[in-house]
């Protein structure tokens, strides 16, 4: 008996968590401005701080490190850039013109779930919280196509 109400304490537990988890993180912000084109590497995008001399204006897009587990502001800021990187290669430009960073205020949600017998009574507990204080950091850039011969000579 004991055996299995353990099991499924797990199982609910990591179930609620997962849950959790997934509730918790933001999802990436695209408007579209321009074509999609097909999805390409996202090692092929490149993040330019200033506009390249020629390109097309693909999307914008907005993202925050949350959810990311990335801890310091430089593990953060590379888990913003990676994720801009990743929504420009999902639309198929090979760059990204960054044009904003900052910081936001997490508002974090915890669960937690507990399971106990003593004398032969049982105890079931789940707890639902919300954490304060946590920050994330955000990035808002242009999605932009550069031919690859504009690529070549903007290096």
């Amino acid at each position: 008996m004991r055996n299995v109400f353990s099991r499924r304490s797990a199982w609910l537990t990591t179930a609620i968590m997962l849950l959790g988890l997934a509730a918790c993180s933001s999802k990436p912000s695209t408007v579209m401005v321009g074509e999609a084109r097909p999805a390409i590497n996202v090692d092929a995008v490149k993040l330019y701080l200033k506009e390249p001399t020629q390109y097309e204006t693909v999307a914008l897009l907005s993202v925050s490190s949350d959810g990311s587990w990335s801890f310091g502001d430089q593990a953060q800021m590379d888990a913003v850039v990676q994720r801009l990187k990743e929504q420009a290669a999902k639309l198929g430009a090979n760059g990204v013109l960054l044009q904003a960073t900052g910081e936001k205020r997490d508002s974090s949600v915890y669960v937690g779930t507990g399971l106990g017998s003593y004398s032969g009574n049982l105890g079931l507990s789940v707890q639902l919280g919300r954490m304060f204080g946590l920050t994330d950091k955000t990035a808002e850039g242009v999605a932009i196509y550069v031919s690859p011969e504009e690529s070549e000579n903007s290096q």
